[in-house]
């Protein structure tokens, strides 16, 4: 009868290596992941974060074109697109309201859609404006149009 030798200790060490290879490349690879997911994510909020920025900027400039009641600084900020649906004459109107042009502290932005399409890119918003004297604000909604790198108005409306 033949005995066969019992198999040395040094195979179960192999066995837990590989082990131990398995679980760190799974660790490294969830690590990795969760870094990439990080990262995408802050690239995410940080672009919306300026797209609002950029879009409050617009906004903003428009009102102190009617506070001053500069026409053509006024038509500067609304895209290509929507100038041949807004004259001279239909901000003249606007701006004679001097109630709603007046000095404006802050914009807060309350629901805001940017919608990409072949077509271009376009933002809903809608906020509140709030004047010097801070005992009264203004409610807004208006459409823009992105234009190269730059937001356009297309339409602004005060309710």
């Amino acid at each position: 009868m033949s005995i066969y030798p019992i198999p040395n200790q040094p195979q179960a060490n192999q066995t837990l290596r590989w082990v131990m290879i398995g679980i760190g490349l799974l660790v490294t690879t969830l690590v990795l992941c969760c870094v990439l997911l990080a990262l995408g994510g802050w690239r995410l909020v940080s672009g919306v974060i300026s797209e609002t920025s950029a879009i409050e900027d617009v906004i903003r400039q428009f009102m102190d074109a009617g506070r001053r009641r500069d026409i053509g600084a006024a038509e500067a900020l609304f895209a290509d697109t929507a100038r041949s649906s807004i004259s001279r004459a239909d901000l003249e109107r606007l701006f004679a309201n001097r109630q709603l042009f007046r000095k404006v502290t802050d914009l807060s932005l309350n629901s805001f859609n940017i919608n990409t399409t072949s077509e271009g890119t376009t933002a809903e918003v809608s906020g509140t404006l709030t004047y010097v004297d801070g005992s009264s604000s203004q409610p807004f909604t208006a459409r823009l149009w992105k234009e190269g790198e730059q937001w356009r108005l297309v339409e602004i409306d005060f309710r």
